[in-house]
């Protein structure tokens, strides 16, 4: 009851609020530095840490492929981190795309695997604190909606009519309902913590986004709100990763 309450909530937010156009000014980011002949340096750089991360993620999940019944419950709730962790290596080739020259068709191609991942990270929270065959089911169609939703955006953006509502909401369901989650449903896994703290490194990053420039100028020029907003947020998916190395399963009783 309390989940479905705060989806229609946010559900009847964003359908209340008018239609939300992507603001030319948002491309206008602090890092305008050409080093090595990279635009935007330390925006485009740091994008590596998002690569760095997914290609840990990634390797982790083959070297332990041959015990994933070990490691999980079942072996499909190791679906959602897979495809998590290739998400995260298409935010680094889309992040650093868009990075290069900021547009809004460039950001789009940002924008599509982060709503893969948001989708991945609320669906494997699904399998663990509900059921493995929830999470499964849901993967596929939560992925699609968030695709769905990044593909309505741009198709408005191009209509000369931008509307973000729907994208916005792959990022504010999957925090608060898989916080509820998080907080209302026993896991079968220890260290269920740590999805709290990926949440929390990830709004630190929201934080740092929107003081890009007061970052920028603090740092005297070495650091934007907005290359330390990428840092964060591979943080965030580290932690998650960090989770599956530590965690165990909780012994019955």
């Amino acid at each position: 009851m309390v989940l479905t309450a705060a989806v229609l909530a946010m559900a009847v937010v964003a359908w209340w609020l008018p239609p939300l156009p992507q603001p030319d000014a948002y491309h206008a980011f602090a890092e305008t530095r050409t080093l090595l002949g990279i635009p935007h340096f330390t925006d485009v750089l740091s994008n590596l840490a998002f690569l760095v991360v997914g290609i840990l993620g990634l390797a982790w999940l083959l070297h332990h492929r041959r015990r994933m019944d070990v490691i999980f419950v079942h072996r499909v709730e190791s679906l959602p981190y897979a495809l998590l962790f290739v998400a995260v290596i298409g935010i680094a080739a889309g992040s650093a795309w868009y990075h290069w020259e900021p547009n809004h068709q460039r950001l789009y191609w940002d924008r599509l695997p982060m709503t893969v991942a948001f989708m991945s990270i609320f669906a494997a929270i699904i399998g663990e604190r509900l059921h493995y065959r929830a999470g499964a089911i849901a993967l596929p169609i939560l992925v699609l909606l968030g695709i769905g939703a990044a593909t309505h955006w741009i198709l408005t953006e191009s209509a000369g009519a931008g509307d973000l509502r729907l994208y916005l909401l792959t990022q504010a369901v999957p925090i608060v309902v898989g916080l509820l989650l998080v907080l209302l449903y026993r896991s079968p896994y220890t260290r269920g913590g740590d999805f709290v703290a990926a949440g929390g490194w990830y709004l630190l990053a929201l934080g740092a986004e929107n003081l890009d420039h007061q970052i920028h100028t603090l740092t005297a020029g070495w650091i934007s709100g907005h290359t330390l907003k990428h840092l964060l947020a591979a943080v965030a998916i580290y932690w998650i990763l960090r989770m599956l190395r530590l965690r165990r399963m909780r012994t019955p009783g």
